[in-house]
């Protein structure tokens, strides 16, 4: 991931290869991953009821349920912090990526429309693949604790659904126009990698 330098990397590989990860941290990282997924499961709910003119709408729904789940899952494994501190700097921090993303668009418009859904997908397609914890991790570390062995199912869900809608993207680019489509991709990833910067730029703090 260019966006990450390469001092930002290594600590946070070294905060996670201690075995463990401490509150603090459990609690920013559980926090964000939710905001990501209220943001899917909000304009993935408002899809389903606009199921005869969204494309792929037993795909969508399928994401649906399986994001709400999901974040539930890491809500029940995170060994929450005691500082109420961090509960207003996540709070900012989600605010930012609601703001930057323009997600409440989403929530407005109808999705039947060709460039408004390719946006949408586009950006949830970043959402999935940028917002990724487990590369830091040492490779020989294995999910031993509940709050890792949620954050591996999530991500490795989030891996396969990023793929589902590569295809989708594929798939709608024609009616998008290559250039524009392109366009539309490389700005929703900027968004949402500027966003996790500051997640992990906040990590160990």
């Amino acid at each position: 991931m260019a966006i990450i330098d390469t001092a930002t990397r290594e600590r946070i590989e070294a905060r996670f290869a201690r075995g463990s990860v401490h509150p603090d941290d459990q609690t920013r990282i559980t926090l964000f991953v939710q905001s990501v997924k209220a943001i899917n499961s909000a304009v993935l709910a408002r899809a389903d009821l606009q199921h005869a003119d969204v494309p792929s709408h037993k795909a969508l729904r399928q994401q649906y349920f399986k994001e709400v789940e999901l974040a539930t899952l890491l809500g029940k494994a995170t060994a929450w912090s005691a500082n109420p501190l961090l509960y207003m700097e996540a709070t900012n921090l989600n605010l930012e990526l609601w703001n930057r993303t323009g997600a409440a668009l989403y929530l407005q418009g109808l999705l039947a429309d060709p460039e408004l859904f390719y946006r949408y997908l586009a950006l949830s397609h970043a959402l999935l693949d940028v917002v990724r914890l487990w590369p830091f991790l040492p490779d020989d570390q294995s999910p031993d604790t509940p709050f890792l062995r949620a954050l591996h199912q999530v991500e490795t869900d989030s891996a396969r659904e990023s793929a589902v809608q590569s295809g989708m993207l594929a798939t709608l680019e024609e009616s998008i126009g290559q250039e524009q489509a392109a366009a539309i991709r490389k700005h929703e990833r900027t968004q949402v990698e500027t966003c996790f910067k500051a997640l992990l730029d906040r990590l160990g703090a």
